[in-house]
């Protein structure tokens, strides 16, 4: 654990972790604040420094549970802390909102000299999230970042994603996120513009919108609403997308 001070924000169960699971750590240094996602077990649990209100368990009797974390960086400078890995680009070169990529000098396992690469998302999560772009969209941005920075040609990158659950919030204009949510601007709408700009599927679950009572209006332009996040993903997946789950 780092020497900061720890302030745990929610705790997610994950009873299909083996027993004698390893304890891993990841961190975001990108900012002052280090995200940590540690896997411990329930007497990992009880040890930890913490407030009561802190805490949330959505599930106490299981054994195992995924922990995120925000510690408050030291007062090291951040070049003490670790500088960016080499060749490392926030975005760019296809969509510059988002999506980081590394390059990959002489990979061994090559990319077809012809073909399209179709690549089809799910994003399912990140609603109502006033400051932070929706990183399951960021993964579609890499996507495309990383083939085209490596060598592939960007006429035969496709991409398609459809949001149901808690991120069809991505899709909406400023003015309808501000309506809904305490009069911010929507973090994600410049990503979902750019998207579009470069040919991408945005689809939106009709059933979502139903239920959430989404008016097309609300959405960005060129957005598209289906009978269902199901029956997108089917379609898409008729016409040779390929599904990526994360």
């Amino acid at each position: 654990m780092p020497s900061e001070k720890v302030k745990i924000l929610e705790v997610h169960c994950t009873p299909h972790l083996p027993l004698g699971s390893t304890v891993t750590d990841e961190y975001d240094s990108s900012g002052r604040d280090r995200t940590i996602v540690r896997t411990l077990t329930c007497t990992h649990l009880m040890n930890l420094p913490m407030s009561r209100p802190s805490l949330f368990i959505r599930h106490a009797a299981l054994r195992f549970a995924l922990v995120t974390l925000t510690a408050a960086a030291s007062s090291r400078p951040v070049s003490a802390q670790g500088a960016s890995p080499a060749g490392a680009q926030a975005s760019g070169p296809v969509i510059n909102a988002a999506g980081p990529s590394f390059p990959v000098p002489d990979p061994t396992f090559t990319v077809p000299a012809r073909g399209e690469l179709k690549a089809l998302f799910e994003i399912n999560a990140g609603g109502g999230d006033t400051v932070k772009v929706n990183e399951q969209l960021v993964s579609m941005a890499r996507f495309f970042n990383h083939s085209a920075r490596n060598g592939v040609a960007e006429n035969r990158l496709k991409g398609a994603a459809v949001f149901h659950g808690g991120g069809w919030t991505a899709l909406l204009t400023d003015s309808a996120f501000a309506a809904r949510f305490g009069g911010k601007p929507n973090p994600s709408r410049k990503l979902v513009e750019e998207l579009l700009q470069h040919g991408a599927q945005l689809v939106l679950c009709g059933q979502t919108a139903g239920a959430r009572n989404i008016r097309r209006d609300e959405l960005v332009p060129g957005v598209k609403v289906a009978i269902s996040a199901m029956t997108a993903m089917v379609v898409l997946q008729n016409d040779g997308y390929r599904f990526i789950p994360w």
